[in-house]
């Protein structure tokens, strides 16, 4: 990649930031930590399950939570040797999975909605979420307040199934809105979703905001901007909360020692620690810091 921002940009297709007349500034997985919308575990944690081409969804019931902008740097955790396919709309061709397998395929989808023509909702968005089920790769976003009403929208209105849930690996729960203070976007919830014995989705929560999540927003997406809420209730300032037993379920979900995964999410946060001490932190710099990071036992 040329070491340009524009260059950084032009990866991703037309439509790709929504409705937007402009896009919006672009930021690194080192800037989105240090606006404080997650913290450098969940991160390194993102980073390790991208990097083994497994599936995110990013979610937010309202507008400008910063989800695409997030999906965007996770980019560049894919390993070099992925083929990225840009879904849009609700009739896909997908008979590139003839020449494509999940070994090196990972779909990327901007919104999966039916707010838009360009968004992808209906046949193409059933299609992806069956070939996440399947193991292909899919980084996506979409419009929800939990992961239950994530799950009830999209078995009923798109049918997908357990075994296609399941395919998301890492469900992330945003909450954004704007306050007298400013704006607050922040991750409130991180998931783990996978399997129980008996087949059935059994999400594990990897993460959540110290004390309550922030009022329900149901609605706000269909609203042009995010609510205003008199105060954020001081959770700008509130820790995420790890649980490490959910973490060792992520660990046996990706193959792993809950030791190994620990091992690796606490190098590859110094390393995220290190760009952001030495000021390497735009999109360009982290980029081409990433490429020469070390395989640490990641699927590539």
């Amino acid at each position: 990649m040329s070491g340009s921002l524009d260059a950084w940009v032009d990866r991703f297709p037309e439509g790709w930031w929504g409705y937007h007349w402009a896009p919006p500034q672009p930021l690194s997985a080192v800037e989105i930590v240090g606006s404080g919308a997650l913290d450098q575990r969940l991160m390194a944690t993102l980073w390790a399950v991208v990097s083994r081409r497994k599936s995110v969804m990013l979610s937010s019931e309202a507008p400008q939570a910063g989800k695409t902008t997030t999906l965007s740097a996770l980019v560049d955790f894919l390993p070099p040797q992925t083929v990225g396919v840009f879904l849009r709309g609700w009739f896909g061709d997908f008979s590139w999975t003839d020449d494509v397998g999940p070994d090196r395929g990972y779909l990327l989808i901007n919104e999966m909605s039916d707010h838009l023509p360009i968004y992808v909702w209906g046949r193409s968005a059933r299609t992806a979420l069956r070939l996440a089920g399947t193991g292909y790769g899919l980084g996506a976003t979409m419009h929800a307040d939990s992961l239950p009403e994530a799950v009830a929208t999209l078995k009923g209105e798109l049918g997908a199934t357990d075994t296609d849930l399941a395919g998301l690996t890492i469900y992330l729960q945003w909450s954004a809105y704007h306050t007298p203070a400013g704006m607050y976007r922040r991750v409130e919830e991180a998931w783990h979703l996978r399997l129980d014995e008996a087949g059935s989705l059994a999400p594990v929560r990897l993460a959540a905001i110290e004390g309550d999540r922030s009022p329900s927003l149901t609605g706000a997406q269909r609203l042009p901007a995010p609510p205003m809420l008199t105060d954020d209730g001081g959770r700008a300032g509130r820790p995420l909360v790890h649980d490490p037993a959910a973490y060792a379920v992520l660990a046996t979900s990706l193959g792993m020692e809950a030791d190994v995964l620990e091992a690796e999410l606490a190098h590859r946060s110094d390393f995220l620690a290190a760009l952001a001490e030495r000021g390497a932190c735009d999109p360009v710099s982290v980029s081409i810091a990433l490429a020469d990071y070390p395989t640490h036992g990641a699927a590539q």
